[in-house]
């Protein structure tokens, strides 16, 4: 179906409804830029950069799941323009600007399946994906882009930032209980009878402070737009002033890469973590 809205209605819907929602559960002003320059920067950003673009998607028939696998292949690109061998710093400036753009394309999809009446369960978690494509991407292609500049050594450490992604444990003790939950929805009753754990109280205090500082720690870098942003700051002022950052900010992302893959195992294998998470589907 073809929706017909004028631009500026889809500035008025857009705007009415970030404005709420980032009011409820952000506490943040959209329209506040003391007490968040960045965050009313960013968000005008994208806003402005995704309204356009929203006027010729509501105008065909691409679903906002189209819109989500196209963000996902951002991340794809952004891997290929850091990464090519080439003394052209044009490649690197294109990987550049695909990372930092990627919010505009990552707005689209959430924007267009609400302009459309096309939220979907399937969208949520494809949204997911394309920012986790996005993540290995960016950072894939900076131990890439070393690896052209720096030093052959990159080329190996480069390939770890996708392999500690695919072994994290708690995203493949997730996947698994979620698959065989979706194939019987009484396996968890026949195979994994309810267990009460004495110490629930005792142990309470020291996940909720463990999980804190494991927030923190993993916040730290991240894929969230403030810190891809940063990351991509610093590679201009290398590119052009030869500095040396983007070295010692990839060391860091494979050590921090290392210590998370490390928490999970602790996490999932000696705690009651999943047991946990079992129980509360239950109830």
């Amino acid at each position: 179906m073809k929706f017909h809205l004028s631009l500026n209605e889809i500035w008025r819907i857009l705007y009415t409804h970030q404005k709420k929602d980032n009011l409820e559960n952000h506490d943040f002003d959209i329209d506040d830029y003391k007490s968040n320059p960045y965050s009313y920067l960013k968000w005008k950003f994208y806003f402005l950069t995704s309204c356009p673009i929203l006027y010729l998607l509501v105008r065909t028939e691409i679903k906002p799941n189209h819109v989500s696998l196209f963000y996902a292949f951002f991340g794809i690109l952004t891997l290929f323009f850091l990464g090519f061998p080439s003394e052209n710093k044009i490649y690197i400036y294109v990987g550049l600007l695909l990372a930092f753009t990627k919010t505009t394309i990552d707005a689209c999809d959430g924007f267009l399946a609400r302009l459309k009446n096309q939220k979907s369960i399937s969208g949520h978690m494809l949204d997911w994906y394309g920012a986790h494509v996005n993540a290995i991407g960016f950072q894939s292609g900076i131990g890439f882009y070393l690896a052209n500049n720096e030093n052959e050594i990159f080329f190996y450490l480069a390939f770890l930032i996708p392999f500690f992604y695919a072994i994290k444990l708690k995203s493949f003790a997730y996947s698994t209980m979620f698959n065989e939950i979706a194939e019987n929805k009484d396996y968890l009753d026949k195979t994994h009878p309810v267990q009460i754990n004495d110490d629930k109280n005792k142990e309470f205090k020291i996940k909720e402070k463990t999980k804190k500082y494991y927030k923190l720690f993993s916040s730290i870098l991240d894929d969230r737009a403030r810190s891809v942003d940063l990351i991509i700051l610093l590679f201009i002022l290398e590119l052009n002033f030869n500095l040396q950052f983007i070295k010692y900010i990839f060391y860091f992302l494979v050590l921090k890469h290392f210590i998370i893959f490390l928490i999970n195992i602790f996490i999932v294998s000696n705690n009651s973590w999943l047991e946990d998470k079992v129980n509360k589907i239950r109830k």
